[in-house]
């Protein structure tokens, strides 16, 4: 194998020999000189298959050179392994540092979420036996001439694997970002372009279709995206097709187990890992699946090798799994406790598998794996396994407790499971384990659920868990403990939707709209505006006075969130009219809070006047101090619409003293942003700066997109009277990002008024070149970003205007 500087020692001699300099060459490959210069001084050690082949094109080598040029990249992995590896002509390596896939402003925008720019981490296993179709897929993405390609074959064939491969490898060729999104949990194609959105960052776009509110962000990008597990939303094809005419420069890759059968589409069919031809040592031991077998039989404790007497028996387990990547996974810890030869047998011999018999063949061996898998379990444990079907996405173990029998000690059969690679370790946003089930594995769940007949009692005791879940969260969301309520309602996410569905399927109409009005405020936070407007619109005639009171405040809630002012003056009547026929003022006083802001915002303040003061009489007869307080904050911002800045001024510094003892993230950023605006009009810049930085910083922190896209232009009207227009300008675009179209609380008409007026002035202090310059940079931004650009101008601000 070349060593490490070999590589760099051979461009520089064969660009040399052809008189090139590095631009010359950079221009002639499609590359940058910053990275052939990379290359020759060994910066970068191990470049990518399809970057030594521009290398190769561009320096127009002969089949002599070609090969000593490809010769010299080193191999990924220059330890020792137990087993065989497979051959190739190159071994794919790591991508440049996530800085290399930073890009220079452009029409379309992004944000850049957890303070990275879609920069994606490196896969945790090796990608076993696919070099070629990866070389292949990173040839078709690179042309620019198939910009919707479709990975499709059988499940379990390892789709997801090479596609994150893709997008891990690619990444640095797409200056715009590269950025998966798993669909796994979606059922509804309406919400492939919404997920879409939140996973780039961009909160959910409200009073707008989807795809318009997201192709002004990719325009003029060079984007990647790998959209995973697609085939039940194969109805979204058109939307996709449609999304990739509209941005000329984004590549989309999708997993499908079928086809999209639109125009744009580049199918790219993926078989299963080729098994040996024959039975000798050597066959096997360069066979991709076996290559497989070993190395995931070695991961969980099994080092083996090939020998001249389990040859024929790890060429005969490959081949009876089809080699399939996720089937030879899954027999692979089988070697733990057994011979190959037993391992085969076991996979040989009849079993339950024969009732599936009516699949694809491809997935008779997967349900062969599986029903082996059964057949080493115990009943409690084979009883667990098929109740953790109804589980989507993660779960907790309280949440796995639920789905089982009341009383059962789960953590034996659960260890079981872990154990024989059916139930898989999860990230967590706490310290609490969680777990999951891949989704082939869940569905074979899920038949043999249906067929022992206890389906339709545990999907009810599914959605009465995360129906007390949600109902539990809501007070929890009042209190200190907002942001990690608000993780583990992230990481619930899917089942928190399937609960939901689910008793709307039973008619419990009431149910459903108090789990959604429950937790509409970590969905206003969290980006999940317009799926929770969806589900409170949904709501039958069946629901009870009180749910209804729940329903209309969470829709009033995210209305709010949206600055729908006309649908929330429509609701609002409705809410008033409701509120006063249910007498639990626990209840109705946070839906007449935000029917008094739904005044507020409209201009009609008398009205506002009376719902207020209605609504704090019965949040503190109630109680509900979070209540009260976002009250009396509607009351500031009615006296600051009213122009009543003493008012304004006697109540703000109380309510936010009184936030500051409750501890909840969003009612201390909310305080603190009203007061800001308090100042801003009183001309105070150090209080104004103060104020807004610390609401910059616990917007950031909790990952509030609604506090953060109020105090944003504000702290850029800030940045532009104390004479940093640049930094305005870079706010403002950073704010914009964030709000999605003004889809943020901004809208109330006081900040609105004064935001209007800094963007203005900065525009015309800056001129438009570098206004764009500057706001383009700014809507590029991450969280990193953001907070020191925040501390710069506060810093500024504090010590006044000279400064």
């Amino acid at each position: 194998m070349a060593a490490s500087g070999d590589f760099a020692v051979v461009l520089r001699r064969l660009r040399e020999s052809r008189s090139l300099t590095q631009e010359e060459l950079a221009e002639r490959a499609g590359l940058t000189a910053k990275a052939i210069g990379a290359l020759e001084r060994g910066e970068r050690r191990r470049p990518y298959p399809h970057t030594v082949r521009s290398l190769a094109d561009g320096l127009a080598l002969g089949d002599d050179d070609r090969a000593a040029l490809v010769a010299a990249v080193p191999g990924r992995d220059t330890t020792p392994r137990v087993g065989p590896t497979p051959p190739a002509a190159l071994t794919l390596s790591s991508p440049a540092s996530p800085s290399a896939t930073q890009g220079t402003a452009s029409p379309g925008s992004l944000p850049a979420p957890n303070g990275s720019r879609y920069a994606p981490a490196g896969p945790m296993t090796p990608c076993i036996g696919r070099d070629g179709e990866l070389a292949e897929l990173l040839a078709v993405i690179s042309s620019g001439t198939r910009r919707l390609v479709t990975i499709t074959g059988p499940g379990g064939v390892g789709k997801t694997r090479l596609a994150m491969e893709v997008l891990h490898l690619a990444a640095p060729d797409f200056p715009g970002g590269a950025q998966g999104v798993d669909l796994s949990a979606v059922r509804e194609p309406t919400l492939v372009v919404p997920r879409i959105a939140a996973a780039l960052g961009l909160p959910d776009a409200v009073g707008i279709e989807p795809l318009d509110a997201l192709v002004p962000h990719l325009i003029g990008l060079r984007v990647l995206l790998v959209l995973d597990n697609l085939e039940q939303l194969t109805k979204a094809a058109p939307v996709l097709a449609g999304l990739v005419a509209r941005c000329p420069d984004l590549v989309v890759v999708a997993t499908s187990r079928a086809p999209l059968r639109v125009r744009a589409e580049h199918e790219f069919v993926l078989g299963p890992l080729t098994t040996p031809a024959a039975d000798d040592v050597d066959a096997v031991a360069s066979s991709p699946a076996v290559a497989l077998l070993l190395d995931r039989a070695a991961a969980a404790g099994s080092p083996t090798v090939v020998t001249d007497a389990d040859a024929p028996a790890l060429a005969a387990i490959v081949r009876r799994l089809d080699g399939l990547p996720l089937a030879v996974e899954l027999a692979a810890p089988g070697l733990r406790l057994l011979s190959p030869w037993a391992l085969l047998t076991r996979l040989e011999q009849p079993g339950p598998g024969a009732s599936l018999r009516d699949l694809p063949e491809r997935h008779r061996t997967m349900a062969a794996v599986l029903e082996w898998s059964m057949d080493l379990l115990e009943p409690e444990e084979i009883a667990l396994f098929e109740r953790l079907a109804v589980l989507s996405g993660g779960f907790s173990l309280d949440s796995i407790e639920a789905v089982t029998e009341e009383g059962a000690d789960v953590l034996p059969a659960l260890g079981a499971l872990v154990d024989q690679s059916l139930v898989l370790r999860a990230p967590s946003p706490d310290q609490q384990p969680r777990f999951r089930l891949l989704e082939p594995v869940r569905q074979f769940a899920m038949q043999r659920l249906h067929a022992s007949g206890l389906a339709t009692a545990t999907a009810d005791r599914h959605a009465a868990h995360f129906h007390a879940r949600a109902t539990a969260s809501a007070a929890l969301l009042d209190g200190p403990d907002l942001v990690a309520v608000l993780n583990r309602l992230d990481a619930d996410h899917a089942n928190l939707r399937s609960a939901y569905l689910r008793l709307l399927e039973l008619d419990r109409d009431g149910d459903a709209a108090e789990l959604a009005g429950s937790i509409w405020l970590y969905l206003a936070l969290r980006g999940h505006a317009r799926e929770g407007l969806a589900w409170l619109e949904r709501i039958g005639p069946g629901a009870s006075d009180v749910a209804r009171c729940r329903a209309l405040t969470g829709r009033l809630g995210l209305q709010l969130l949206a600055g729908d002012t006309v649908s929330m003056r429509s609701d609002a009547h409705v809410a008033v009219a409701l509120a006063g026929r249910v007498a639990e003022p626990a209840v109705t006083c946070e839906l007449l809070t935000l029917a008094g802001q739904a005044a507020v915002f409209a201009g009609a303040l008398d009205d506002a006047d009376e719902l207020l003061a209605r609504a704090l009489v019965q949040a503190e007869a109630a109680g509900r101090r979070w209540v009260a307080v976002h009250t009396r904050l509607a009351q500031c911002q009615l006296a600051l619409v009213a122009n009543d800045l003493a008012t304004a001024g006697l109540i703000l510094p109380t309510v936010v003293r009184a936030a500051r003892e409750i501890g909840n993230a969003f009612t201390l950023a909310t305080a603190l942003n009203v007061h800001a605006t308090l100042t801003e009009l009183l001309g105070d810049e150090p209080a104004t700066a103060t104020l807004l930085g610390e609401a910059v910083a616990l917007s950031l922190a909790a990952r509030m997109s609604w506090t953060l896209g109020y105090a944003l232009p504000a702290l850029a009207s800030l940045a532009q009277r104390v004479g940093d227009p640049v930094s305005a300008a870079w706010l403002f675009g950073a704010g914009a990002s964030i709000s999605a179209a003004d889809a943020v609380d901004p809208t109330f008409p006081v900040s609105r008024a004064l935001s209007d007026r800094g963007l203005d002035a900065t525009r015309a202090a800056l001129g438009e070149l570098r206004f764009t310059h500057a706001w383009d940079a700014g809507r590029a931004a991450s969280d990193t970003e953001i907070q020191a650009r925040a501390a710069v101008v506060t810093t500024r601000a504090g010590r006044g205007r000279s400064a």
